[in-house]
């Protein structure tokens, strides 16, 4: 375990130190931005930042880290990106890799569930309303989370023009493939797995737990399968399959 001294060395020397300072004494009150639980790194760019950031239970220095290289997957967009203008609540414990582009606005709400919930290369996050991300949820590189249609559509028989938004949420232990799309109206029920590429636009709380989501529009592929998460498990079954699991 590091040392506070280590902690600090570690900021110093590692971390994209002028915005990590900038972005917890901006968003924090002081006895939270003190430990510095932000820690950002590489490129960043803060295109506002008039929102608000909420961070619920114990605040640990670099709890949530903010551009991290992907040790698989670089992303194209190397630049992290992000605008708060709404509210930002963190549970606990996050991991956004490298390029993510995190857009809140105003009106919107973005809530962050607990247990290291971790976001990976190239994330596209627009919240206008509400977007709810469970505890432990893993969302692969690429992935695109909006809540808005952005463009209205109008119905030519009634004339009738319905809201841009609609809450998104996405349930504990939810592992959503690269590529995919979640928008708007999308409840993932929790130990759901969509598949790479999917595009998830509807309510699917009435799922039993365990299934798997594929298809564009997704739609129920199998049932009864779940991600191991244990991560002792997950060493001895690439002993088991002699799968290399290298950091490129």
């Amino acid at each position: 375990m590091k040392s506070r001294f280590g902690k600090i060395l570690h900021v110093l020397f590692r971390t994209n130190l002028v915005q990590t300072l900038r972005f917890n004494w901006k968003m924090l009150p002081a006895r939270q931005a003190w430990h510095l639980p932000f820690h950002f790194y590489g490129k960043v760019e803060f295109r506002s930042l008039k929102g608000r950031v909420i961070l619920d239970g114990p605040v640990k220095c670099g709890m949530i880290r903010v551009g991290v290289k992907d040790c698989y997957v670089d992303t194209h967009v190397p630049l992290t990106i992000w605008t708060i203008n709404g509210t930002v609540r963190f549970r606990g414990k996050a991991l956004f890799l490298r390029g993510s582009y995190l857009l809140v606005a105003k009106s919107g709400t973005l809530t962050i569930g607990t247990h290291r919930t971790a976001f990976a290369a190239g994330l596209r996050l627009f919240c206008f309303d509400s977007i709810t991300i469970g505890d432990c949820a893993r969302i692969a590189w690429e992935c695109q989370i909006m809540d808005t249609s952005f463009h209205y559509l109008e119905h030519t028989d009634t004339g009738e023009v319905p809201p841009l938004t609609k809450p998104v949420v996405i349930g504990d232990r939810v592992w959503i493939g690269n590529r995919s799309t979640i928008s708007k109206g999308a409840v993932i029920p929790s130990d759901t797995i969509v598949a790479s590429g999917s595009l998830v636009n509807r309510d699917f709380s009435s799922l039993e737990p365990f299934c798997l989501l594929a298809g564009v529009p997704a739609a129920k592929k199998a049932t009864g399968i779940r991600r191991v998460l244990d991560m002792d498990r997950e060493r001895a079954l690439d002993e088991q399959y002699h799968y290399d699991r290298t950091h490129l």
